[in-house]
């Protein structure tokens, strides 16, 4: 017989469930919530500062729309962006006779000073900064020359900057994320104590950024000092394998609780698309499963969960993502019967349940980026009566697609024709159409107050370390994240009554495979984000999607459960045959734990076992017949 964890064997089978009671908070109903973005976004009137035209290694500021903070102690105004600052500073070094400059700064200005404005009695060598006496403004208009690091000579290189006042600024910078930056040599890098998608705050509207994070089996530890802080949850595979809503609310209400204590007010799923190509390397991810009525009813129960907490669900991938390998240009051709039929309706179930965002996915449908396609835009909104924002997946933006319907571009960063390019800059945008742009900002800002994140934001990045170093794993987390994964487990087959295990009827196991002491992959580890950062493991699928740390292996657990019946154990924990059919000969029963996995941005080769398990798995029934197979693979 095998076992099979976190495969979906499903079949359209009537589920019925209670939804718990007692939510901690519910949703703004959405008439008002519009209603409140029309009145803010008539009052986003205040012109912002446009800064663009900077190297590739200053390209985390390059194109942010600076909003006005204050004035400095010389009465000059000082702008604000993204954690970034632009001052202007007497005498950067305190001396008299150093000329004024204006200075663009990782760091605020020190307003209880008249000069040397960061403190450090040196004009420091990480700002950029132009040569001006202006006091009442930085250098405007187009080829404005300033100095700054362009690589690692540390000398400053001259580039002309622009800088110009953006009329409607406030509302622009609500449709384009922040956060990312493209260094030289290297790859697109998220700033420390960002979340994987951001937006910057209007403080003076008291609009919030959008602190966004993945998402699948727990809030994903972006960096080292993190991990270990939250819970490892099963895969939304697993959980869609327990059949089970009311433990799919469970999970989700204490996901989003966690995610609320790390600052987070997004969580980037549920992800639903119904399986279509069995060697997805994504499967792990999605909820549905291949069912798409088993979808519908989980993805209600997560959704409503997740957002009871106050915390935006974003329901992704839309629409027709079946596969990675090629994701970026593959073209999906549906008729309207499947579609509706087969994937839509974890999608509208998800619409249904009030969910306040959706993402749009990297692949063309009947030839058009799914970003850009007004018709299948138009069939969420419309058709399915979604009234939230639709963000980009992250560089799955390819035009200012904003009269088509895409709301938000996502990181924000390199969708251009260059590297540090946005198509959703704000000069991209003042040419774009107005009223699609207005609709697109209301739409963000419905989201914002419908889940009252408004008020309930907890952090603004870049000053959000104290919330991602917060421990929110809790016993009871622990104990549910058990018991979801046990209730995930699928028995396919029970030959012989081999199963259950005790010590009446079995006094020696055999514990056999490589994959049974498996460790775990970091995502911290070497070589992240140059080409191997969708590996995965045995317990959880690689990419965005990744969690790692705490794991029991099987060979721990069983071992640990078969000393408390009075079980004896022998184990090989190899691939190796001749090992493993001494093994199994020696056991009354041998349990071959075997294993795969995958990971995003690239499809399965085959659906074949590692290690060459399928020929593992033959020698040992061969050897004994009393044989369990315990399968770990991502679908």
């Amino acid at each position: 017989m095998r076992l099979h964890i976190g495969r979906s064997l499903l079949s359209a089978v009537a589920l019925v469930a209670a939804v718990p009671g007692g939510v901690a908070f519910e949703p703004l109903p959405w008439d008002e919530a519009y209603a409140k973005a029309e009145e803010t976004l008539g009052r986003m009137t205040e012109p912002l500062l446009l800064v663009k035209g900077a190297c590739r290694r200053q390209s985390f500021w390059d194109g942010g729309l600076f909003q006005q903070h204050g004035t400095t102690q010389s009465g000059a105004p000082y702008f604000g962006f993204a954690g970034y600052f632009l001052y202007f500073d007497p005498h950067c070094d305190g001396n008299a006779e150093t000329p004024p400059r204006w200075v663009l700064a990782a760091g605020p200005p020190s307003l209880n000073r008249s000069n040397d404005l960061d403190n450090d009695g040196s004009c420091s060598t990480l700002e950029a900064h132009a040569a001006s006496d202006n006091t009442s403004s930085p250098p405007m208009g187009t080829e404005q020359e300033w100095q700054m690091l362009c690589d690692d000579s540390g000398n400053f290189s001259s580039v002309n900057l622009t800088l110009q006042m953006v009329p409607e600024g406030e509302k622009l910078s609500l449709l384009r994320g922040v956060g990312w930056w493209h260094p030289e040599n290297g790859w697109y890098t998220l700033k420390k104590w960002w979340y994987v998608g951001n937006t910057v705050a209007i403080p003076r509207l008291n609009v919030p950024s959008l602190n966004m994070q993945d998402a699948a089996a727990g809030f994903r530890p972006t960096w080292a000092e993190v991990s270990g802080s939250e819970t490892v949850w099963p895969s939304l595979l697993s959980m869609a394998a327990t059949w089970d809503p009311v433990v799919v609310r469970e999970f989700a209400e204490a996901l989003g609780r966690e995610f609320k204590q790390k600052g987070a007010n997004a969580i980037l799923g549920p992800s639903v698309n119904v399986h279509r190509v069995a060697r997805n390397g994504r499967n792990f991810e999605y909820l549905s499963g291949e069912d798409p009525f088993l979808g519908s009813q989980l993805v209600k129960a997560y959704v409503q969960g997740i957002q009871s907490q106050g915390v935006i669900a974003v329901m992704k991938h839309w629409v027709f993502n079946q596969q990675e390998t090629n994701r970026g240009s593959e073209n999906s051709i549906v008729d309207d019967k499947t579609a509706w039929e087969l994937y839509y309706p974890p999608f509208q179930a998800a619409v249904d349940a009030g969910v306040s965002a959706a993402m749009c996915s990297y692949n063309k449908v009947d030839g058009i980026y799914s970003c850009s396609n007004g018709k299948q835009l138009q069939i969420l909104r419309e058709k399915m009566g979604f009234k939230g924002f639709v963000q980009s997946d992250w560089w799955a933006t390819h035009s200012t697609s904003v009269h088509a319907g895409l709301d938000q571009e996502m990181p924000g960063i390199g969708s251009g024709r260059f590297q540090h390019e946005a198509f959703f800059s704000a000069d991209r945008l003042e040419a774009a159409d107005q009223e699609a742009v207005d609709e697109a900002a209301k739409r963000i800002l419905a989201a914002i107050y419908r889940m009252n994140i408004s008020d309930d934001t907890q952090c603004t990045p870049p000053h959000c370390k104290d919330w991602f170093l917060k421990n929110v794993s809790t016993p009871a987390h622990v104990s549910l994240a058990r018991s979801a994964a046990a209730k995930s487990v699928v028995l396919l087959q029970n030959e012989h009554a081999v199963l259950p295990l005790t010590a009446s009827r079995v006094s020696t196991i055999a514990i056999i495979g490589a994959a049974a002491n498996a460790s775990s992959f970091d995502p911290n580890g070497q070589g992240q984000g140059y080409g191997d950062w969708a590996t995965g493991d045995y317990y959880s699928g690689g990419g965005s999607g990744h969690m790692q740390g705490g794991e029991v292996t099987p060979l721990r657990g069983l071992k640990q459960r078969a000393e408390e019946l009075g079980i004896s154990v022998v184990a090989s924990t190899s691939n190796d045959v001749a090992e493993a059919v001494i093994a199994a000969k020696s056991a009354d029963v041998a349990i071959v734990v075997a294993a795969t996995t995958s990971g995003e941005s690239r499809d399965r080769p085959h659906l074949h076992l590692d290690g060459d398990a399928d020929a593992l798995i033959e020698a040992v029934q061969q050897a004994a017949p009393r044989t369990a197979v315990l399968v770990q693979a991502p679908g």
